[in-house]
């Protein structure tokens, strides 16, 4: 997209790809991220110590844990143990309870050495007579063992079901049962089992928590794929849509010799649009080009866009293809394919549309302030410091080229330039919010708190009710810096008053909650930016996040006694 990139480390929707499933849970803050159009912090939890294994239960059914053996090398109960096997339920039943425990510890060693030397068979057969004297969880636990080994899953998620309720918190239990789900394309289950696991044991099994960063995306990316397919194509925010055409010149009218049946519906498109009325512009596009009009070219480039912006970038092409069929020398449409062809990481296809434009008109400046953005999501910061200085020197009259010149030159390490760049900013358009906005940002990343505040706090008073990232900027300052979590959400839901739909807005509100515990609510605002999120990659992003506070939801209603182990690791 080419709004105000002012990321120091990426995008909005990289906040989420580039997470953990430690974070997810453990969701706090201390990075400093100009996502896109605010920032916020990030806490990475350092490890937890490793503490002594539990010696009531090992990591796997124990091969070789029996009673000594004698010379012979045979073990000193074998004999009786082969005379249990044989039992029938009437005499089990006959048998004191003592017994009974005692000949069934005595059937599971024995299964335990079968397995150890991967007889499952035998095994399963030890466990099940064991089982018929004992109820025992780690018996059935030990078979589900057993019943993986032979693929029989089904099997393996029935007996720690039975594991499960007899001791709810058996660990391995539950783990088999996350292996097995897994198995059998319960993906949600075993999310929910894994994170069991990992709150239970602190997060001391890597193999749990490295299981459950594979089921975030692998749930994420089967949800997003059904949402995309499935939904009705949306454009996003009023503010985003704005954003996005104020970063494109205006074309000039022009005349033409006769009118054609649909110039009406062309020029009441261009009237919606002016008014910012964008799903009626989209609409009386799409109908100048069905029944035919005198500026077809340009009737085709903005359905297009708006096609583009609903997440339908193959549409979106298609049109841009035709209109350029019409006028081959139409430079806006080779950049905006180039934006197109870098969101889907296609960069040769993108520079070179951008060679083309320039061939055509090596003075237009939308085309090196676009290719700055492309350089800039690349961290190509020196070459994107280059492309707005063009654009500037070409049309001095945008504000957005001194905003993205300042955040380029200050993640190149030209810190000072930046500040200066963002002053000059200042002075030549004093009534941009944007520009107070941003400047802010970057006091703000300098630890200069109370200089950001007055900054949001102008741009506030300019944003004339359209303007939503100054009040998610304070939310994020108050939350982090100055620990006023009532304020922060307090300025947060000042941002959702003037754009509900604001991603940013959305995902902030969210955070501040899950760091609260308030999973539930948290949820709420996640689903919100789901229903916004333009592109599969996006959605993704946003949706493991989602998919992981589902998981500790589960977790609390399922042990709502441990609620509280929950939420001190959530905050």
């Amino acid at each position: 997209m080419s709004e105000p990139k002012s990321s120091v480390l990426g995008p909005v929707k990289g906040y989420f790809t580039s997470k953990d499933y430690r974070f997810y849970i453990i969701a706090a803050g201390s990075v400093l991220i100009l996502a896109g159009a605010s920032f916020y912090y990030l806490r990475t939890p350092k490890p937890p110590k490793p503490k002594t294994r539990s010696k009531r239960r090992s990591s796997r059914p124990a091969g070789n844990a029996d009673a000594g053996k004698d010379r012979g090398g045979r073990t000193k109960e074998e004999p009786e143990a082969e005379e249990f096997e044989k039992y029938s339920s009437v005499q089990i039943d006959a048998l004191p309870v003592e017994k009974r425990v005692t000949a069934s510890q005595i059937l599971k060693s024995r299964g335990n050495i079968a397995f150890g030397q991967n007889n499952y068979q035998k095994a399963i057969s030890l466990y099940t007579k064991a089982i018929e004297f004992s109820q025992n969880p780690v018996f059935f636990s030990n078979r589900a063992a057993c019943y993986y080994n032979t693929n029989e899953y089904a099997k393996v998620i029935e007996d720690c079901n039975n594991a499960l309720q007899m001791d709810p918190l058996y660990v391995k239990a539950l783990n088999r049962r996350a292996m097995a789900y897994e198995q059998t394309s319960q993906y949600e289950e075993s999310l929910h089992d894994f994170t069991a696991v990992c709150i239970i044991g602190e997060f001391r099994n890597e193999n749990a928590t490295a299981s459950i960063d594979r089921l975030l995306k692998k749930v994420a990316s089967i949800k997003a794929q059904e949402i995309i397919q499935n939904r009705k194509k949306r454009l996003p925010s009023t503010k985003f849509i704005s954003s996005y055409m104020e970063a494109f010149r205006k074309a000039r009218p022009y005349m033409v010799d006769e009118e054609q049946e649909g110039d009406e519906f062309y020029k009441a498109a261009e009237n919606f649009l002016n008014e910012e009325r964008y799903e009626e512009a989209m609409n009386a596009y799409g109908k100048a080009i069905e029944v035919g009009c005198s500026y077809m070219a340009e009737a085709l480039n903005m359905r297009g866009t708006f096609t583009y912006l609903t997440g339908d970038s193959k549409g979106a092409l298609e049109d841009f293809k035709k209109a350029l069929e019409i006028k081959p020398d139409y430079v806006q449409i080779y950049v905006k394919r180039a934006t197109i062809y870098m969101e889907q990481d296609n960069a040769d296809h993108a520079y070179r549309e951008f060679d083309d434009a320039i061939k055509i008109d090596q003075n237009d400046p939308d085309i090196y302030y676009h290719r700055g953005q492309v350089y800039f999501l690349n961290s190509m910061f020196d070459k994107a410091v280059d492309e707005y200085q063009r654009r500037i020197e070409l049309d001095p009259d945008f504000v957005y080229a001194y905003i993205q010149l300042a955040i380029a030159q200050y993640k190149n390490g030209s810190i000072s330039e930046g500040i200066k760049t963002c002053r000059l900013g200042l002075q030549k358009f004093v009534k941009s919010a944007e520009m107070h906005n941003y400047y802010g940002e970057l006091l703000a990343d300098q630890k200069k708190v109370d200089e950001a505040m007055e900054q949001f706090d102008k741009a506030i008073e300019l944003q004339n009710g359209n303007f939503a990232l100054p009040f998610v900027n304070k939310a994020m300052l108050c939350f982090h810096v100055k620990n006023d979590h009532a304020q922060a959400e307090d300025f947060c839901r000042k941002a959702l008053e003037i754009e509900p739909e604001s991603d940013i807005a959305n995902t902030i509100m969210s955070e501040i909650l899950l760091a609260r515990g308030n999973l539930e609510e948290a949820l709420k605002y996640l689903e919100r930016y789901q229903e916004v999120a333009r592109t599969e990659s996006e959605l993704q992003g946003i949706l493991e996040y989602a998919e992981a506070a589902r998981s500790h939801i589960a977790f609390k209603r399922r042990y709502p006694q441990h609620a509280d182990r929950a939420s001190s690791l959530a905050r």
